[in-house]
């Protein structure tokens, strides 16, 4: 995805509606199939609708081109295939405003309770003639239509994409009042969706497996930072982990404070 990004100036140019797009993205990442289904009707004809376009395209756009096993999909649900996830972002890119939305959206004022719709209601796109029908190209269509962003993944992006974004932005700016608000919105963000990496270290650093404990969005993801820094450097039986001294360090200097405060005001 960050390669796509790098190189959107070489493949954007020429294609503006979101099945263009959505075709090119296709090609470009490697993850347009090179065979029909044979099986599933619509997602043969937009295949080859797609390959109308990629097949004038791809020696152009050959330097940029990723191969398809740059892509890991083992324990990939449908709904988060980055397939899926490309049809999005050609919406955004053929709407051309997400941006000035965005930035509306940080400087509107807005209470707690509507922050993640409201930031929902911006990134959430029209019905997908085809996404929002199928996960993938193999499987069948869906009884009912399924939107390309849900709750969850607007969380995910306004805490670990929008929200740093428009915090660095405000900070090269000097602007002071506007990251005090974005740091505000950020640790006042409602809990993501539970994952196997915050159950396991709610049970092993917390004690609990309960999800309750952790109430907003910045917790999960301060917890799930602990576990990159030092769990994933660690064994099973967190032998040699760096994390405990660390606590006792940071309680030790809170102690110290604390009676430097008390001693000042005695």
């Amino acid at each position: 995805m960050q390669n796509l990004a790098e190189t959107k100036p070489r493949w954007r140019r020429g294609v503006d509606s979101v099945f263009e797009i959505q075709a090119r993205l296709l090609g470009v990442s490697g993850l347009l199939p090179a065979d029909l289904t044979r099986a599933q009707k619509s997602s043969d004809t937009f295949l080859r609708r797609a390959w109308d376009g990629w097949w004038r395209d791809r020696e152009e756009f050959s330097d940029c081109t990723l191969p398809r096993a740059a892509w890991k999909f083992h324990g990939l649900r449908p709904a988060n295939h980055p397939q899926r996830r490309l049809a999005l972002a050609a919406h955004w890119l053929a709407s051309g405003n997400l941006m000035a939305s965005i930035e509306a959206w940080c400087a509107a004022e807005l209470p707690d309770l509507k922050l993640l719709a409201s930031l929902r209601e911006i990134l959430q796109v029209e019905r997908d003639d085809f996404w929002s029908w199928h996960w993938t190209f193999k499987s069948a269509r869906l009884a009912q239509p399924q939107p390309l962003l849900g709750e969850a993944r607007v969380t995910d992006l306004a805490v670990n994409v929008v929200l740093p974004w428009l915090w660095i932005r405000a900070q090269e700016g000097g602007n002071e009042e506007l990251q005090a608000e974005i740091s505000r919105r950020y640790f006042r963000w409602p809990a993501a969706a539970d994952n196997s990496v915050l159950k396991l270290a709610r049970q092993r650093l917390l004690g609990t497996a309960s999800a309750r404990i952790l109430k907003s969005a910045a917790q999960q993801q301060g917890l799930m930072q602990i576990v990159r820094d030092f769990c994933e450097h660690s064994n099973a039986m967190c032998a040699d982990c760096r994390f405990p001294d660390l606590v006792r360090g940071w309680a030790a200097t809170e102690q110290a404070a604390h009676a430097e405060r008390e001693g000042s005001v005695g």
